[in-house]
C-alpha cells in the first residue's frame, strides 16, 4: 500500500468547518517506555490557544509523564473528529445507507467491519502487561477469544464494579494518577487479523474505534500507530503506512483506568474493553472529510435557508478542480431542491465549499412530527464523474431561547424527559440497535418526548433513531469528575485539565452536529464549575450558535443557557416562576433575587428519582409546569435499571457469567461481584422506570398519565360535558387520535362508543359532550365515565389503536344503597370462658382470644379464614426511598409498636341477638398508644370492624402505615378488588382508573424491583376479596366515606427486610393481608433523604376508620354484598 501524504501546515491552522484555531503540537510522548515523536491530537482552544500550546509542550517536555497520567495528552495520531457519515462510491449506494451502524456501513464497498471474535488475554493490572504481544511473530495460540464489541467483565474477565460518586480504586485520589497495581485496573490485550480488499489497493485505509473503555494503544503489523482516551466518541487513525497486501495484524492494549477516568466518574458500571464497533474504511484521495448541514428557519418559522458546508481533502500532489452537489430529497425520494458549486482544492491540502438553497415551507422536524429530509452530497471530478457520495438525514427546525422560554420552531415546548444510560442486562454497555429501538418504542408509548444522554455521547445510531422516531436530545459530553467534588479540587479549575475538557466537548459536537434531534448541548455532569467549563461553553457558542448549552453545575452563571438544577423541590420551581427569591442551595451562582428577570428557562436535568418503588408526588411538579411561566419540564432519573442478568448460582470469586438455558437468574447490582472489599454502592444504579429487560415498572404508568398530551377536565358531568386540552405543540387533535368512551358501573362496562376527536389546534381547548344514553342508577352503584384517546393510524412507534391518554370522572348519577335484607339476619349464639369468646351464627363463627385481645378465628361453613389474628400494624417493609432516609431510625418506633400489647379492656355487648359487639382496648407501650377495636358480629354473616388509634404523644414520628394486618391460610391466593388499578397504587402515585380487577396474590408483587420492599398496594379500594380456588374466602368492604388502602402478599415484612434480592425471599403459601386507613406515600424527590411530601404522610394523631369482613362462598357474593348499605 502507498504511504500517506502529509497535508500542508497552512491548512491545519483552522478547523475547516468551524474556522476556529486548532493548534497541533509535536511533543515527545513516552510510548511503551520509549521517547519517540508523535503527533498529538489537535484541540481548539479559542483565546486559550497560544497559552495552552506552549504550556502543553512545556508540561510534556519537563515532566515526561506516562501517557496514562497526562491529562494534556488526549490522544496520539488521532484524526480530527467529523460528523457521522458513510462514504460511498455513488449516490445510489449512499441512499441505501440507513441508520449508521455496522450492518449499514458495509453496504458501501469502502467499509469492512472488524466486529467478531478477537484473540484476547486478560491481566488484572499493569503488572501483568504482556511485552511485545503486538509483534508479528508473537505466539497467541494459548490465548482465548472474546467478541468485539463487548465488555470483558461480561465474559468473566475481571470484576464488574459499580460505584456512584467515588472512584473505583482506593484513596488517595490524586489526579492524574491511577494505581497501576490495583487488583481491578484491568489491562486487556487483543490481537486480530484482517485482509485489505484487493480493490482498495492504492487507496487510504482508516480504522475507527467507536468506543473503547478507557485508554488504548494500537499497533498494526507490529508498528505503533497511536493512542485514544475518550471512551465514548470515535477514535480514528490513518493506518495506510502500516498495512500491506494480504493478511494484516492489529493489536490493542486497553487500560481500564487512566487519567481520563477522573473525567469518567459517571453513575454506572465501571467496565472495560472494546465495547463499540470497530471498522476499516477507505476514502478516496479526494474526500468529503466533513459535512455540516444547517437548516435555518425564518422568524415566522415557515421558510428555510439550507446551508451545507463541506470540508474537502485532497491527498494528491496536484490541484483538484471538483464540484460539490447537494440534492435535497423528501421522505418519498422526490427532489426538493439542488445546489452545486465548483471548488478548487490545492495539492495536499484542504478546502471548504458552501452550498445554499432556499426551501419554501418545508415540513418541520419536532419530536411530535419527525419529518426528515435527506441530503445527498456528491463530489465530482472535472468530467462530472462521481468520486464520492454521502447521504445525511436532516430536519428543518429551529431552537432558540426567547423571553426565558425554550422554543422549538417558535413554540414553547415542555420537556417530558428521561435520563438514559446505555445498558443491556446481558451485554453490559455494548448495546444493540434492537435494544435502542426497544427503548424508544417504550418511551414513545409512554409519552416520553426527550432524552438526556447521561452522561456521555451515545452510540452514533442512537441519534439516527431519535431523528427518525422523534425524541428531543440533550447531548452530553463525556465529562464527570464527581469524586473530586465541586470545590477547589474540582477538575473544572486546573489548567492542565483544560485540553481534556475541550477535546471531549469538541468530539461530541463535531460528531453529532447534523442531528435535528439534538436540540441542546450539555457540557457534562456533576463536575463542578470553573474556567475549563467556561472555555468549553465559549467554544460551543462560537462553533454552533444554533443550539442552547446546558450545564447543571453552572447554576445561573454565564456558561449555561438553561437553569437546569437537579432534585430541586417543587417550592423552588414555584419561586422561580413567581419571581420570588430563589436559593438553589449551592451558593451564589444558584441564587436569584426577587423581581430579577427570568431570562433562562428552568428544566430539571434530573428529578423524580425512580429507584425501586418510587415516582410519588410528581404532580406537585407538573401542576406547576403546566401552569407557570419559565418552567419547561425535566428529565426523570432515570430510564432503566442497570442491573445485569446473572445466575442465582453465582459462586466465589463471583465473576459474571452468562446464565445457561433454564437457569434461575436475578438482577445483579454493585456488591454482587468480587470479594467483599470490592468498591460498591450496592443497588444505587437501579433507578429505572423500566427493568433491565425493559419491562415497565408501575411508576412508568404514572409518568405516562402525567406526561400525556391530552387533558380533560369536567364542565358539567350531569350533561356529560368535558373540556379537552390539546397539549401537543404541533399536532391538531383530530389528526392523531379518536375518543373511545365507556360508561362503567362498579367496574362493569355498561355503554361504550367511539367518536372523532374535535379539531383542537395545538395548545387549545374545546368542549365536547359524550353521547351517554340515559340510564336508571342502581342502588349502591358508582358510575364512572372513562375517556380513552387512541391513535387513529399506525405510527412508527405504536400500532393503530394504541392508547395515548386517558381520564376518568365519577358521574353524579347515584341511588342510595339497599340495606341488608331483613331476612338475612339470624340470631347469634355467644359462648365464653376465661380465655376466649365465641360468637356463632348459621354459617359464621368468630372466636376472640381474650388474653391477647384479638379476633383469632373466623370460619364460614367450617372453612378457617384466619391463620394469624387481626392486629394493629404501623410498619411497612422499607422501599429504597425509605432506606435512603434511614426509616429504621427516623420512624423505627413504629416497627414493633404492635408488640407487647396489653389488654386494658375486653367488653361484650350481646343485648341484641342479631348483633354482638366485642370491644377490645389495647395498650401499646412501645409507642405509648391506645388502640381500640370494636368488632360487631352481625347475624347477616359478617363482622363490622371499627378501629381507633389514640396516641398519648403526638410528637412521635409520622407513621409508615396505620391499619390492621392478618394472615389468611394457604390457598387464599386469588384477589379481586374494586378500586384503582390494575397496577400498584399509593396515595402519592395513584393515577390509575377505578375499576374491578383480579389476579393472583403473587402477581400483585413487583419482583422486578432489584431490592425487595413494600409493593403491591391498592388505594381507593371499595371492596376487596381473597378467595381460594373454589371461590370461598373473605370479602372486605370499605365505608364509602373512607375508602381503604389494601395490600395482600405472600411475604412478611421481616422477609422483605432480610432479603437483598427477590430470589432470596422465602416461598410462602399463606397470604398476608393489610387493611389500612392509609399508608404513607412512596416519595421520589430523591432516594437519599427526602421524605414523601406532607400531604402524603401520616401524622401521629388520633384516627379512626372502619370496614366490614364478610366470609363468602362464591364469586356471586361479591357484588351483591359490596353494594349493600354500611351498617350504622
Amino acid at each position: 500500500m502507498r504511504k500517506n501524504s502529509v497535508l500542508s501546515e497552512a491548512t491545519a491552522e483552522k478547523h475547516p468547518v468551524s474556522c476556529l484555531p486548532v493548534p497541533c503540537s509535536i511533543v515527545n510522548i513516552p510510548f511503551w517506555g520509549e521517547s519517540k515523536p508523535a503527533c498529538r491530537i489537535s484541540t481548539a482552544l479559542l483565546g486559550w490557544s497560544v497559552l495552552m500550546f506552549f504550556s502543553a509542550c512545556s508540561f510534556a517536555e519537563q515532566a515526561m509523564p506516562k501517557d496514562w497520567q497526562n491529562p494534556r495528552l488526549t490522544g496520539i495520531n488521532n484524526l480530527p473528529p467529523h460528523a457521522t457519515a458513510v462514504v460511498c462510491p455513488d449516490v445510489e449506494t449512499a441512499r441505501q445507507i440507513g441508520l449508521v451502524c455496522s450492518a449499514e456501513r458495509v453496504k458501501s464497498p469502502w467499509y469492512r467491519s472488524l466486529n467478531g471474535d478477537w484473540k484476547y488475554q486478560y491481566a488484572a493490572n499493569h503488572t501483568g502487561r504482556i511485552p511485545d504481544f503486538w509483534e508479528m511473530d508473537f505466539d497467541d495460540s494459548a490465548w482465548t477469544t472474546i467478541p468485539v464489541p463487548s465488555n470483558v467483565e461480561i465474559h468473566g474477565y475481571g470484576i464488574p464494579i459499580y460505584v456512584n460518586i467515588p472512584y473505583p480504586w482506593a484513596k488517595p485520589w490524586e489526579p492524574p494518577y491511577v494505581p497501576e497495581d490495583d487488583p481491578n485496573n484491568t489491562v486487556n490485550s487483543y490481537r486480530h487479523t484482517f485482509t485489505i480488499p484487493e480493490d482498495w489497493s492504492g487507496r487510504r485505509v482508516l480504522i475507527t474505534f467507536d468506543g473503547v473503555n478507557s485508554m488504548f494503544y494500537l499497533w498494526v503489523n507490529g508498528q505503533r500507530v497511536g493512542m485514544g482516551k475518550d471512551s465514548r466518541t470515535p477514535v480514528e487513525f490513518d493506518i495506510t503506512p502500516y498495512v500491506k497486501t494480504g493478511e494484516n495484524l492489529l493489536a490493542v492494549e486497553n487500560f481500564r483506568w487512566c487519567d481520563g477516568s477522573y473525567l469518567e466518574d459517571q453513575d454506572f458500571w465501571r467496565l472495560s474493553g472494546i465495547f463499540r464497533d470497530v471498522y476499516l474504511w477507505s476514502p478516496p484521495d479526494l474526500h468529503l472529510r466533513d459535512v455540516e448541514v444547517k437548516t435555518d428557519l425564518d422568524e415566522a418559522c415557515k421558510d428555510a435557508s439550507l446551508i451545507v458546508v463541506v470540508d474537502i481533502e485532497n491527498r494528491t500532489d496536484a490541484e483538484a478542480a471538483v464540484t460539490i452537489q447537494a440534492d435535497l430529497l423528501d421522505a418519498n425520494g422526490n427532489n426538493v431542491t439542488s445546489s452545486s458549486s465548483p471548488v478548487s482544492v490545492p495539492p495536499a491540502a484542504k478546502a471548504t465549499g458552501t452550498l445554499t438553497a432556499s426551501v419554501v415551507n418545508p415540513l418541520k422536524w419536532s419530536a411530535e412530527t419527525p419529518h426528515l429530509y435527506q441530503i445527498v452530497l456528491s463530489l465530482k471530478d472535472s468530467a462530472g464523474s462521481t468520486i464520492e457520495a454521502v447521504a445525511v438525514n436532516t430536519g428543518f427546525r429551529k431552537v432558540e431561547i426567547k423571553n426565558g422560554d425554550l422554543l422549538v420552531n417558535g413554540k414553547r415546548i415542555l420537556i417530558k424527559g428521561v435520563n438514559r444510560h446505555e445498558t443491556d442486562p446481558d451485554l453490559g454497555q455494548s448495546v444493540t440497535v434492537d435494544g435502542m429501538i426497544k427503548d424508544i418504542l417504550v418511551m414513545k408509548q409512554h409519552n416520553v418526548n426527550a432524552v438526556r444522554t447521561s452522561h456521555y455521547p451515545n452510540q452514533p445510531s442512537w441519534y439516527d433513531l431519535c431523528d427518525q422516531y422523534g425524541l428531543y436530545v440533550i447531548d452530553e459530553a463525556n465529562i464527570e469528575s464527581h469524586g473530586m467534588g465541586y470545590g477547589r479540587q474540582s477538575l473544572a479549575n486546573p489548567p492542565e485539565w483544560l485540553d481534556a475538557h475541550l477535546d471531549r466537548t469538541i468530539r461530541m459536537v463535531e460528531r453529532d452536529k447534523n442531528h435535528p434531534s439534538v436540540i441542546i448541548w450539555s457540557l457534562g455532569n456533576e463536575a463542578g464549575n470553573g474556567p475549563n467549563f467556561m472555555a468549553t461553553y465559549d467554544w460551543i457558542k462560537q462553533r454552533d450558535a444554533s443550539r442552547p448549552v446546558h450545564y447543571e453545575r453552572a447554576g445561573l452563571d454565564r456558561n449555561t443557557d438553561i437553569f437546569c438544577p437537579m432534585y430541586s423541590k417543587p417550592a423552588l420551581l414555584a419561586d422561580y416562576a413567581n419571581g420570588n427569591d430563589v436559593d438553589g442551595g449551592w451558593g451564589e451562582a444558584f441564587n436569584i433575587k426577587a423581581g430579577a428577570p427570568r431570562t433562562k428557562p428552568l428544566i430539571l436535568c434530573e428529578y423524580a428519582h425512580a429507584m425501586g418503588n418510587s415516582n410519588g408526588n410528581m404532580w406537585l411538579y407538573w401542576d406547576l409546569i403546566y401552569s407557570k411561566p419559565h418552567l419547561q419540564g425535566g428529565f426523570i432519573w432515570d430510564w432503566v435499571d442497570q442491573a445485569l442478568r446473572t445466575p442465582v448460582a453465582l459462586k466465589p470469586p463471583r465473576i459474571h457469567r452468562a446464565p445457561q438455558p433454564g437457569e434461575e437468574t436475578f438482577w445483579a447490582f454493585g456488591g454482587d461481584y468480587g470479594p467483599p472489599d470490592t468498591p460498591s454502592d450496592q443497588n444505587f444504579l437501579c433507578n429505572g422506570l423500566v427493568s433491565p429487560d425493559r419491562a415497565p415498572h408501575p411508576g412508568l404508568l404514572q409518568v405516562k398519565h402525567i406526561y400525556q398530551y391530552i387533558h380533560c377536565t369536567p364542565v358539567d358531568l350531569a350533561a356529560r360535558t368535558v373540556e379537552v386540552k390539546n397539549w401537543f405543540d404541533f399536532i391538531s387533535l383530530n389528526d392523531i387520535a379518536e375518543l373511545y368512551w365507556q360508561l362503567n358501573g362498579d367496574g362493569h362496562m355498561l355503554q361504550e362508543g367511539t367518536m372523532p376527536c374535535p379539531t383542537v389546534a395545538p395548545q387549545s381547548t374545546a368542549q365536547i359532550t359524550i353521547p351517554v344514553q340515559a340510564f336508571q342508577p342502581q342502588p349502591g352503584v358508582e358510575y364512572f365515565l372513562n375517556l380513552r384517546f387512541r391513535l387513529t393510524k399506525e405510527e412508527s412507534w405504536a400500532p393503530k389503536g394504541h392508547e395515548i391518554a386517558w381520564d376518568q370522572f365519577k358521574l353524579p348519577d347515584e341511588a342510595a344503597p339497599l340495606p341488608i335484607p331483613a331476612g338475612a339476619a339470624t340470631a347469634l349464639t355467644v359462648t365464653e370462658d376465661d380465655s376466649q369468646l365465641t360468637v356463632s351464627g348459621d354459617t359464621l363463627t368468630a372466636r376472640f382470644d381474650k388474653t391477647a385481645g384479638v379476633l383469632a378465628s373466623l370460619t364460614v361453613s367450617g372453612t378457617e379464614l384466619i391463620e394469624s389474628p387481626l392486629r394493629p400494624d404501623f410498619w411497612r417493609a422499607p422501599i429504597d426511598n425509605d432506606r435512603g432516609r434511614n426509616m429504621d431510625k427516623t420512624q423505627g418506633v413504629w416497627k414493633t409498636a404492635h408488640e407487647d400489647a396489653r389488654v386494658r379492656e375486653f367488653k361484650v355487648d350481646a343485648a341484641d341477638p342479631q348483633q354482638v359487639a366485642v370491644t377490645v382496648t389495647l395498650s401499646l407501650p412501645k409507642a405509648d398508644v391506645r388502640w381500640t377495636t370494636r368488632y360487631i358480629v352481625l347475624g347477616s354473616g359478617e363482622v363490622l370492624v371499627e378501629a381507633a388509634f389514640m396516641p398519648k404523644k403526638t410528637d412521635l414520628p409520622q407513621l409508615p402505615r396505620l391499619g390492621m394486618q392478618m394472615i389468611l391460610p394457604t390457598g387464599f391466593d386469588r384477589i379481586s378488588w374494586l378500586g384503582r388499578g390494575p397496577q400498584e397504587t399509593y396515595i402519592d402515585r395513584m393515577d390509575a382508573p377505578v375499576g374491578q380487577y383480579s389476579g393472583t396474590v403473587r402477581d400483585q408483587f413487583c419482583y422486578d424491583y432489584a431490592e425487595p420492599g413494600e409493593s403491591g398496594n391498592k388505594v381507593d379500594v371499595r371492596w376487596a376479596a381473597l378467595q381460594n380456588a373454589e371461590g370461598a374466602g373473605l370479602l372486605l368492604i370499605a365505608d364509602p366515606e373512607q375508602l381503604l388502602s389494601v395490600n395482600a402478599m405472600h411475604h412478611t415484612t421481616d422477609d422483605l427486610q432480610a432479603a437483598e434480592h427477590p430470589f432470596e425471599l422465602p416461598l410462602r403459601e399463606f397470604t398476608l393481608l393489610n387493611v389500612d386507613w392509609k399508608q404513607q406515600g412512596v416519595g421520589g424527590d430523591d432516594s437519599w433523604g427526602a421524605w414523601p411530601h406532607e400531604g402524603y404522610l401520616i401524622p401521629c394523631e388520633a384516627r379512626h376508620y372502619r370496614f366490614r369482613l364478610r366470609p363468602i362462598t362464591s364469586d356471586s357474593d361479591l357484588t351483591a354484598w359490596a353494594r349493600t348499605a354500611f351498617p350504622s
